[in-house]
């Protein structure tokens, strides 16, 4: 099959985090027809290739995400997706038929190859938690440097975005609970109003970043989900307000979280309430390394790309895991400008696909 082609199949077959079991099957054929090696490793979806070269030197890696989006498609494409419901809108089908191409183009220089890469084609990176399966296996163990891609939108086909240290930012999602006394609704005065009391947290968690953090620094807080009340005319027990926390350094991260925790529990006091607070750690943000980056901009030149370097974005990205433990660099590659990711009408053009490939086998040999 011609990388196109395995393009479109991956495009009309996606399947959601860790559900995706054809795509793995699919990955493992293609792989297993040029002869590159498979690694025995104890995971339910996904899996990691190997190629060895014919001389010692550094073992690396390449990571491409494998998993889908639970969205209904919206375009007009021939090959658009066949599962109702599910949909490939952050370019994880570009991804994978980069990683199967330079694999296949690094197989074929394997005399040219010194050291060793894995090919990790990782699951489950749309909830943040393919990349900790992975690590768990301990397969990446001692690698001198990983290296990654992401699908831009925002980019034309030949040019790729390339910036040392954050590109994305830490994810990290909280719930507050807030706990009042419920009554009937045209008696206020004997309960105590959650649903006023929320009104007034979710308007002060605002004046975190607008006034306890850096202009300089970047941040955001917001609220995505209110539930509370089941009529008109009952005053609730209790509210329930979730949402999600970005931060692109550690210092930033944690004060944020504590500020909020902070303003939700006295804001609720405030009312005679009280708010419980959980908050859950999801990926750091990406730190690329500055030689890495140094190195991906000097080898697309060589090649006639078109490097540029791209603003951080504030979405979340779960190959921090692996920045974390190893140097590493994710990428952003050209797919034509088109739709958000994430968006229903997303669209990706395949000529990425070769451009994508023939940039990062000269990275992997080279380096």
């Amino acid at each position: 099959m011609t990388c196109t082609e395995i393009f479109e199949h991956l495009h009309q077959n996606p399947e959601l985090s860790f559900e995706e079991f054809e795509t793995t099957a699919f990955i493992r054929k293609i792989l297993a027809d040029e002869g590159i090696e498979i690694l025995d490793l104890p995971l339910k979806t996904g899996l990691v290739a190997r190629i060895v070269g014919s001389k010692p030197g550094k073992k690396i890696a390449f990571r491409a995400d494998i998993d889908a989006l639970p969205l209904e498609e919206k375009t007009n494409l021939p090959y658009k997706s066949k599962n109702p419901g599910k949909m490939h809108a952050c370019g994880h089908d570009i991804h994978i038929s980069v990683g199967l191409e330079t694999a296949r183009l690094l197989n074929q220089k394997k005399s040219e190859l010194c050291g060793e890469v894995l090919f990790v084609f990782q699951p489950s990176e749309e909830n943040g938690k393919g990349a900790l399966e992975i690590l768990k296996t301990g397969v990446l163990d001692g690698i001198d440097a990983i290296f990654s891609l992401h699908s831009s939108p925002l980019l034309e086909v030949g040019q790729v975005g390339i910036k040392e240290g954050a590109i994305t930012a830490a994810v990290d999602l909280f719930k507050i609970t807030i706990k009042g006394k419920g009554s009937h609704g045209a008696e206020p005065q004997n309960g105590r109003d959650p649903i006023a009391a929320s009104a007034a947290v979710i308007s002060s968690l605002q004046t975190i970043v607008s006034r306890n953090v850096n202009p300089n620094d970047q941040a955001l807080v917001s609220v995505t989900h209110i539930q509370g009340g089941s009529n008109w005319n009952i005053i609730p027990e209790e509210v329930l307000l979730e949402g999600t926390i970005r931060t692109t350094n550690p210092e930033t991260r944690a004060f944020v979280s504590r500020r909020l925790t902070e303003i939700a529990r006295n804001t609720a006091a405030a009312f005679e309430e009280e708010a419980s607070v959980e908050i859950e750690n999801a990926p750091p943000c990406t730190n690329n390394d500055k030689e890495l980056a140094a190195y991906a901009w000097k080898t697309a030149e060589s090649l006639g790309l078109k490097p540029v370097r791209p603003e951080i974005t504030m979405v979340g990205e779960d190959f921090a895991f692996y920045q974390e433990k190893f140097r590493g660099i994710m990428v952003w590659l050209g797919v034509g400008k088109t739709k958000p990711l994430h968006n229903p009408g997303f669209t990706a053009n395949p000529k990425s696909i070769e451009l994508g490939a023939k940039y990062f086998s000269e990275m992997l040999i080279s380096y």
